[in-house]
């Protein structure tokens, strides 16, 4: 009856929508471009399209209308283009802990538990300085202002630089290629250089409230702090990014990048008439952390852990009977930790006993013209947890439906209802009274996300 339930709601996604909303953008890049926000974003900010691909492995370099200061050496914008985004926020669960479910901390007086919600405004604000600083030469930093969530972009909560990235990008025949130093508290080294609209990298998901239902690399927890070089190379056909990267926040000497990353996708040609694509990630070695690192997501403090991952994704954006459809698949593996599974090192990714590990489908259709989306997503996972945390047995499955729509006040200022259902072992009577589900296992959220 479950898997009969979520067909029909597969299917009434499908049939639902008429026409097609417009895309939103992070106005520091469209003051920057003078374009309209769907030059680069499909449906809606944060997912790209084929240009935003581009202007994107170009290293955010492209200028238009804008003037520019230009000398021996130098090509600078006349401003310094920035923006400012945030999301307001209203939570609410069927659990019963007194531990707020989006930060994590413990309630304030004023809050009972779970059950009686969150109101958070701001729930997050950052300001964005990004764009061209040379003719090879972008940047893209974040600012934390206030707040944070974990299944945001700040999830570390800390206030001031939280990314910073300085592509370096040179035209080798038709192939942009380079280097990207860069930083990041709490969206892993995938953040370095990606494209693709899976959850690879959470900013480049179509929900951000609930990431971990449509993303199976946002499930096995890859958001982490990173620092360190990427080395990259794209156009219309491919994208691949190998870093050299530590699990670490930056602030300070951050010893020596001893952890790999591999990425690899092919973007064009493969389902005729969509904008598809199909890529592989691979995390690999070992990274000494910092001593301050945050929780979450593991509380390492100046250890050596392992960094071991893989994953494998695919999407397709296109018209379907003239309406704009989104649909991603993914599955990713994290392995259990290696001083549990009689190792040397923990891993970074998974602190449980078994490996953690999840199927994901999402899709987002529009429903009315540059108004309105309704979104689905479904998750098939492996907890790493146990079944039993008594007798330490098992691996606990940990499922999700995700029901969802968003509606543009502004191309600028978008609301967005969240609602999400949890099943499987890890929300059984003994995990219940261990207190390892405080929040339940259903979650409505109400955003308000803006970008001015």
């Amino acid at each position: 009856m479950q898997f009969k339930n979520t067909l029909l709601a597969i299917s009434a996604l499908v049939t639902a929508a008429i026409w097609a909303p417009q895309a939103q953008a992070i106005p520091a890049f469209a003051r920057q471009v003078g374009m309209a926000c769907s030059a680069c974003h499909y449906q809606h900010f944060p997912l790209l399209n084929s240009f935003g691909r581009a202007f994107k492995g170009g290293g955010f370099t492209l200028t238009g209308a804008q003037e520019k200061i230009e000398g021996d050496g130098l090509s600078l914008p006349v401003v310094l283009n920035g923006a400012l985004v945030g999301y307001m926020e209203y939570q609410k669960t069927n659990g019963n802990s007194a531990v707020n479910p989006t930060t994590g901390l413990p309630a304030t007086p004023t809050t009972k538990s779970s059950n009686n919600g969150y109101l958070e405004i701001p729930q997050q604000v950052s300001l964005f300085l990004a764009g061209r600083g040379g003719e090879h030469i972008g940047f893209e930093g974040e600012i934390s202002i206030a707040g944070a969530g974990v299944e945001t972009n700040n999830a570390t909560g800390v206030v001031g630089l939280i990314r910073i990235k300085v592509p370096i990008i040179y035209a080798v025949g038709n192939v942009n290629a380079g280097i990207v130093p860069f930083s990041t508290q709490g969206l892993g080294v995938a953040d370095s250089f990606e494209v693709m609209n899976t959850g690879a990298v959470a900013v480049h998901a179509f929900n951000q409230t609930d990431l971990k239902a449509i993303s199976a690399q946002q499930y096995i927890g890859t958001s982490t702090p990173a620092n360190g070089v990427a080395f990259i190379a794209s156009n219309e056909d491919f994208f691949a990014n190998f870093a050299k990267w530590g699990a670490n926040l930056g602030a300070g000497p951050s010893g020596s990048p001893t952890s790999n990353y591999l990425r690899a996708a092919w973007t064009t040609g493969l389902i005729p008439g969509f904008d598809s694509a199909i890529g592989t990630q691979i995390w690999s070695g070992s990274s000494a952390t910092d001593n301050n690192l945050p929780v979450p997501p593991i509380p390492y403090f100046g250890e050596v852990v392992d960094t071991k991952a893989n994953a494998i994704d695919a999407q397709m954006m296109g018209d379907v009977g003239g309406m704009p459809l989104l649909v991603v698949a993914s599955y990713a593996k994290a392995p259990a930790g290696g001083l549990v599974a009689g190792g040397a090192n923990l891993n970074f990714f998974n602190g449980n006993a078994g490996d953690r590990k999840s199927f994901n489908i999402g899709a987002e259709l529009g429903v009315l013209p540059g108004k309105a989306t309704l979104q689905i997503g479904l998750r098939r996972a492996k907890s790493g947890a146990y079944i039993d945390p008594i007798a330490l047995t098992g691996n606990a499955s940990d499922n999700a439906l995700l029901l969802g729509a968003t509606y543009n006040l502004a191309l600028n200022a978008r609301l967005e209802l969240t609602y999400s259902k949890y099943s499987g072992d890890l929300y059984n009577a003994a995990n219940a009274a261990a207190g390892n589900v405080p929040f339940g296992d259903k979650v409505t959220t109400i955003d308000m996300a803006f970008a001015f």
